[in-house]
C-alpha cells in the first residue's frame, strides 16, 4: 500500500474513533469552572442527566421559545480593529449568525428573529457558522425556509459545525446549497468588497470531526489579499501557524449558554473553552466568538443572551 493510501486510512480510522468518542461522551462536553476540564459527561443516563432533558418538554416550554426566547435576542453591532486593513476594506459590514441547533419539532421563532435583524441591519455579506441542528436532519427544511430568507449584496456563506456531522453533513450541505446558499468545506471564495479592495471568505470544514485543512482552504490565495476565515470552533485560532488569517469568526461554545454569577459557564465544549465570547487578539490575528443563536437541550440560557451579529472592518491595532 503506498504511503499515500496508507495516510488516508489511518485518517479515516482516527476520524471513525473520534466520531465514536463524541457519541459516548455528549458532544466532548466538560464541567468546570470557567471552563477548566474536571471530568466528562458520559452518555450513561444519570438522574441529573435525565432531569435535564426533561425541561424542554415541560407545559409551557415551547410558549416560551416562541414568544420570550426571541425578545431575548441581540443585534450585536461590533467594530474589529484590524491591522493591515486595505483602505477599501474599511467599513465593510460582515453579518454572521451560527449555532441555529434546530430540532424536529422546535419553533423557529428565534430564527426568524435572527434573520429579520440581519437583513434589517444590511450587511455586505453574511457568514453562517455551522451547527444548524442539533443531533438529526429531520425537519431542517423548516430551518432551511428560514436561512433562506437571508440577503446580502456580497453573498450568504455557511461552513459546517460538528453537530451537522451528526445528522449527515453532506445531506445538510446539499439542503442549505438547495435554497441558495453557498457552502464552503475546506474551500474559499474571492470578492470584492465596495470600496474596490479584494478579500477571501475561506470556510474551514469542521475540526472537531477532523475534517479542517487549513493547507488546502487556502491553496491558491494570494498571501497579500485580506482573508476571513470561517472555523466553527474558536480554538482552531491556536492552529493558524504560518498561515495569514486578519479576522477568524466562530460560534461553537454559545458563550457558556449558561453563565453563573461569580462562576462562569460551567459547561463548555471541546474546542470552544479557551475563546469563549467576544472579540479577541490572538497572536496570529483577531477572533470573534458569538454567543449564537440556539443551544444545545435543554435549550435554557442564563446571562448569556442569545445574539446575531454585525462586524464593521477597522483600521486598527
Amino acid at each position: 500500500m503506498s504511503e499515500g493510501l496508507f495516510g488516508d486510512r489511518i485518517r479515516d480510522e482516527v476520524r471513525d474513533i473520534e466520531e465514536h468518542i463524541e457519541e459516548r461522551f455528549e458532544e466532548g462536553l466538560f464541567l468546570g469552572l470557567h471552563g477548566k476540564r474536571k471530568r466528562e459527561l458520559t452518555s450513561r443516563p444519570s438522574l441529573g442527566g435525565r432531569a435535564l432533558r426533561a425541561i424542554p418538554r415541560l407545559p409551557g416550554f415551547r410558549w416560551y421559545a416562541e414568544n420570550v426566547a426571541p425578545k431575548h435576542l441581540q443585534l450585536e453591532e461590533v467594530t474589529a480593529p484590524l491591522p493591515n486593513l486595505p483602505v477599501g476594506l474599511a467599513g465593510l459590514r460582515v453579518g454572521f449568525l451560527t449555532d441555529c441547533h434546530h430540532d424536529l419539532g422546535r419553533p423557529v421563532a428565534l430564527l426568524e428573529k435572527g434573520v429579520a435583524l440581519l437583513n434589517e441591519a444590511r450587511p455586505d455579506v453574511i457568514a453562517l457558522g455551522g451547527d444548524y441542528v442539533v443531533k438529526r436532519a429531520a425537519g431542517f427544511d423548516a430551518c432551511t425556509a428560514v436561512l433562506a430568507r437571508l440577503r446580502a449584496p456580497l453573498g450568504v456563506y455557511a461552513i459546517l459545525g460538528n453537530h451537522d456531522y451528526w445528522a449527515s453533513s453532506n445531506l445538510i450541505a446539499e439542503k442549505l446549497a438547495a435554497v441558495g446558499l453557498t457552502v464552503l468545506r475546506n474551500r474559499a471564495r474571492r470578492l470584492v468588497a465596495p470600496g474596490g479592495a479584494p478579500f477571501w471568505i475561506a470556510g474551514l470544514d469542521d475540526a472537531c470531526r477532523l475534517r479542517a485543512d487549513l493547507n488546502i482552504t487556502l491553496a491558491g490565495v494570494p498571501r497579500d489579499e485580506f482573508r476571513i476565515l470561517l472555523a466553527h470552533e474558536p480554538e482552531v485560532a491556536d492552529r493558524v501557524g504560518g498561515h495569514r488569517v486578519d479576522l477568524q469568526l466562530s460560534g461553537h461554545s454559545h458563550g457558556g449558554q449558561v453563565v453563573l454569577p461569580f462562576v462562569g459557564p460551567p459547561l463548555l465544549p471541546r474546542l470552544g473553552r479557551r475563546y469563549i465570547r467576544g472579540l479577541y487578539r490572538t497572536p496570529t490575528h483577531t477572533l470573534y466568538t458569538s454567543r449564537g443563536v440556539g443551544g444545545v437541550p435543554p435549550y435554557i440560557r442564563l446571562n448569556c443572551p442569545p445574539e446575531v451579529t454585525v462586524l464593521t472592518l477597522a483600521p486598527g491595532a
